[in-house]
């Protein structure tokens, strides 16, 4: 997924454009954006980047293959909302093997034994029942999405807490903050391609809209299609 995203960056890179049409609120937007830089900046990154270095590759992979297991849980149920038989057939799969012999997914045996699925989220799943994308949003704290992305966010949010509330709430504090960390970490490369943008503001969003037409299409994107 981070091979998707550091290429489809690459790509805005060298040719992002303003979209006025899809970012009514930019003015708006921009003011998000530069909080969420600097609470980047000074807490998420530096603290992504030193788990990234100081704590061994055995317990970061465990930390994600964690995860992993319960975005594939919600993938799930959005492919079967999506009526992906076949795709949610193998998702399953994967959960059932990687909550027994994978340790509560601790373990990604699924992987191993070509078991592979692709993340699906509720927002996908509006889109696919007919959602407009509507306008581009700069989410506090949670960056960039569209107003239709936005509703897949609080739903696929209020499905994830869920699953961890289960915890005692220390637990689900901590594990909370590992998710976060977790996701981070996977995007730091994305920031250091940042780095090489003119305007990092106009960079994301023409790659979080690019990305999001991708995953809304499978990968098959219409030849001639201006909404998604």
């Amino acid at each position: 997924m981070k091979h998707l995203l550091a290429s489809l960056l690459l790509l805005t890179l060298s040719m992002a454009s303003p979209a006025e049409d899809v970012d009514p609120f930019e003015e708006t937007n921009r003011v998000i954006y530069e909080f969420n830089e600097t609470i980047d900046d000074n807490l998420l990154e530096p603290v992504s980047r030193a788990y990234q270095d100081h704590i061994p590759d055995f317990v970061q992979n465990r930390v994600s293959h964690f995860f992993g297991n319960l975005r594939d849980v919600s993938t799930l149920a959005n492919q079967i909302l999506q009526f992906k038989i076949e795709q949610s057939a193998v998702t399953l799969g994967r959960v059932v093997v990687n909550s027994t012999v994978g340790l509560y997914g601790l373990f990604d045996i699924a992987t191993d034994i070509n078991l592979t699925t692709e993340n699906e989220d509720f927002g996908q799943t509006l889109a696919v029942w007919g959602v407009d994308s509507g306008p581009y949003i700069m989410l506090p704290l949670m960056g960039p999405s569209t107003l239709r992305d936005s509703a897949g966010l609080y739903v696929d949010l209020t499905s994830d807490a869920n699953l961890v509330n289960e915890m005692e709430d220390v637990g689900a504090i901590s594990a909370s903050a590992m998710n976060i960390i977790d996701k981070r970490v996977e995007l730091l490369p994305i920031t250091d391609l940042l780095d090489q943008s003119d305007d990092p503001y106009i960079t994301i969003r023409s790659s979080y809209l690019q990305k999001r037409k991708f995953d809304i299409f499978d990968g098959n994107l219409p030849i001639e299609e201006d909404e998604f």
